[in-house]
């Protein structure tokens, strides 16, 4: 007897509860949808039909992993899909999946049950979807799990009383009754059910438990004990392994299948039967593909130019006979381009139930990307369904370019002499060397993980090759390249360095190698005006100052440092200069001079000077001088001062009065005597009539007494004489003279 539950007010609390669940069922589905999703390669459904209540049905998509389904269509003898308030297959183990239909149950469920349990037990609420089909194949079969409240989630007990039924019957050529073909693994007549596949502890003390008619079991090994592990997203209390529904059958006849299950006794304690999407096979055929590896990856493949791939084909049985399949070439790879040309059929020899497909891939001269062969074999007999020829199985053999090798390792910058730490990927098959031996100080042989510590930035190379592949098969080689940065030299202009007390000074340093952002500080940064630059300045008292510099690399900080002293003495001051301002006439000369603690002079400008570079030049300027004297100590203090020179003029000229150009060499020009500096600009002399009889700015020359090239007359006549002085003042002579012949 099943178990009553009194619990109304938690059972009511539950089905009130809504489950977010990782198995998605969209109930209410109609037989040709449900028939559609279960029908896979060389099958052709006919005339699909449903008994059953819409709720009891459904579509799922699952990706629980023990449920090992992902999708498919689930038949129950309850609820499938969960809603607020009613509870369906998903849902945690705690909740309480308990519908009743008031469904009738089914004939074929009912003897079913009874024979097995040798009583007279009533079917309920049943769900059956039945219909008929074509096998393209000398075989069929689908995966299927079934999973039942019945097994006891209270005590971890299974009940071994009156459960749930359900069966798979199939019936047609060669098969007139139907029959069950829902078997557990290994047996010829053992009906799936929580008392045949269960934790093998029985429940309900006093009941007889039924295990199968030859006593056998319970079948342990293929049970799932939901409830003990606490799953959220099943609620039905066990469920089997995935088991695979099998017959024989003749190909291209027709076949009628029933799917079924119900309550037993009574309408409560729902169970479920999870059917896979596309598993409903005629497999007289079955295609493997067989990979060379190389690629890293879990799906068949070859590499170009590399190790053959394969696919095999199988029959279950090896006859006298052998046997021809003709198959179909598709895929994104070209037949006789991406490899080597196959043609459309292979043959099982006699007496064997395998043969194999080699697929060659070939080298081309640009990568192209993974590119599949696939296979699809079609069906020996021709069943006339349709014009097109019936697929009964496919494979699919990928072709990579190239061997798998990767360095996902982080590329880093580090200092000199630092272990780094580089990882390879390969496809577990190849064969690898690293580059450089002599700079990787891993014991031998290495792994896929390498320790090395280089000195200077370098490039470590992995190489892959597959063993036993052919002389075309290319090996691949990847690069990790381990930056480092130097560590910093620094260079400083002295480590002791004499400053003056007058004004802030520019204190630099720099690091080798060049061509690195180096950061820099400094340390104390008192009197400094920062103290994170190369270039920096600094200002404080008379006294001794001790710095120490950092310089640090920009990426991997790899730093190094150095000291230097610096001494700050007072500044330094002339004692005289002379002369501070003085004046002087043009054309003399004056020495100047200073008296201070000076090892170096320098005169500014050097105009007029003998020597700007002595303590007391000689100058001898022909116009106002400004002259600033620097000086410098043996600190490098340096003092300035200023000697300014003003230069007069004293002229000494004039005009005679009279003059007899009669060429006795005495007095024979009229011109102004004892010209020195002046700058003669204008000289006119002008007749009674005022006619200008001559006219010039030659000092050295002047009137020799004609005019028009005639001797002039004597008389007396009148002159205008303009001169200009060195400082630009203007000097006007005007005046008589008498020329006398």
């Amino acid at each position: 007897m099943k178990k009553i539950l009194l619990l109304l007010g938690l059972f009511s609390t539950i089905l009130t509860t809504t489950t977010q669940a990782q198995i998605t069922v969209q109930d209410n589905q109609s037989a040709l949808s449900l028939a559609q999703s279960l029908t896979g390669q060389g099958v052709v459904v006919l005339n699909p039909t449903l008994n059953c209540t819409g709720i009891a049905n459904g579509k799922f998509v699952s990706n629980n992993t023990v449920l090992g389904i992902d999708s498919g269509i689930v038949l129950t003898s309850g609820r499938a899909m969960s809603i607020a308030g009613a509870i369906g297959i998903s849902g945690p183990t705690s909740s309480f999946p308990s519908t009743s239909n008031n469904a009738p149950g089914d004939p074929d469920l009912t003897t079913l049950i009874n024979s097995n349990t040798g009583g007279n037990i009533p079917t309920n609420d049943a769900c059956i979807l039945e219909f008929s089909f074509i096998p393209a194949g000398d075989t069929i079969k689908f995966d299927y799990v079934f999973g039942s409240e019945e097994y006891d989630g209270n005590n971890g007990n299974y009940n071994c009383g009156i459960n749930d039924v359900f069966g798979f019957f199939i019936s047609g050529p060669g098969i007139p009754a139907p029959r069950n073909i829902a078997l557990v693994p290994g047996t010829t007549n053992v009906m799936v059910g929580v008392s045949t596949v269960n934790n093998g502890n029985g429940a309900f003390a006093g009941s007889s438990c039924y295990l199968n008619t030859n006593n056998l079991g319970p079948y342990t090994q293929f049970f799932n004990d939901i409830y003990a592990a606490n799953n959220m997203d099943i609620t039905y209390n066990g469920l089997t392994d995935v088991f695979t529904a099998y017959s024989n059958v003749i190909p291209c006849d027709t076949y009628h299948l029933k799917l079924a299950i119900a309550d037993c006794s009574d309408y409560a304690w729902d169970s479920g039967v999870f059917l896979k999407a596309g598993s409903l096979n005629s497999v007289g055929i079955k295609l493997t593909p067989e990979s060379t590896s190389g690629a890293n990856t879990d799906v068949a493949h070859c590499i170009r130019g590399c190790k053959s791939g394969h696919i095999s084909f199988f029959r279950p049985t090896a006859k006298p006979e052998p046997l021809t399949i003709h198959y179909l070439v598709q895929g994104t790879a070209v037949n006789g381009v991406d490899y080597q040309p196959i043609i459309d059929s292979i043959v099982i020899p006699s007496n064997q139930n395998t043969a194999e497909l080699v697929i060659t891939p070939n080298l081309i001269q640009y990568p192209s990307g993974p590119k599949s062969v696939v296979i699809k074999a079609l069906s020996p007999y021709n069943c006339g369904t349709s014009s097109l020829p019936t697929i009964v199985d496919s494979a699919t053999l990928w072709i990579y370019d190239s061997l798998y090798v990767a360095i996902p390792s982080q590329v880093l910058t580090t200092c000199p002499n630092t272990e780094v730490t580089i990882t390879a990927d390969i496809d577990p098959t190849l064969n690898f060397t690293w580059s450089p031996m002599a700079l990787i100080p891993d014991p031998l042989p290495l792994g896929l993980t390498i320790h090395p510590k280089p000195v200077v930035s370098t490039t470590y190379k992995i190489t892959v090759s597959q063993p036993g592949a052919p002389a075309t098969c290319p090996t691949v080689s990847r690069n990790y390249l381990a930056n480092v940065e130097p560590v910093p030299q620094i260079v400083l202009a002295s480590h002791d360095t004499t400053v003056c007390l007058s004004d802030s000074v520019e204190i630099t340093v720099r690091a080798n190698p060049n061509g690195l952002n180096y950061s820099y500080n400094w340390s104390p940064a008192t009197n400094l005006r920062n103290n994170n630059s190369g270039v920096n300045m600094f200002f404080a008292p008379v006294g001794d100052y001790k710095y120490v510099i950092t310089a640090t690399t920009p990426v991997a900080h790899c730093s190094n440092k150095d000291s230097f002293n610096i001494h700050v003495v007072p500044p330094f001051k002339f004692q005289s200069v002379t002369p501070k301002d003085t004046t002087i006439k043009y054309g003399d000369r004056i020495k100047l001079s200073s008296q201070s603690e000076a090892i170096y002079w320098y005169w500014d400008p050097i105009t007029y000077l003998d020597d700007p570079t002595v303590r007391e030049p000689w100058a001898t300027p022909l116009q106002n001088m400004n002259y600033t004297l620097i000086g410098i100590n043996q600190y490098g203090c340096r003092d300035t001062a200023l000697v300014k020179i003003n230069i007069v003029y004293d002229p000494n000229t004039g005009m005679p009065n009279a003059f007899s150009p009669n060429g006795d060499g005495l007095n024979d020009v009229f011109k102004i005597a004892n010209i020195q500096f002046e700058k003669m600009t204008e000289f006119k002399i002008f007749n009674r009539l005022g006619q200008c009889v001559y006219n010039g700015t030659d000092p050295l020359k002047g009137w020799d007494g004609t005019y028009n090239n005639k001797p002039a007359a004597s008389d007396t006549y009148f002159y205008i004489v303009k001169l200009t002085l060195p400082g630009g003042v203007q000097k006007v002579y005007k005046g008589d003279v008498i020329l006398i012949r």
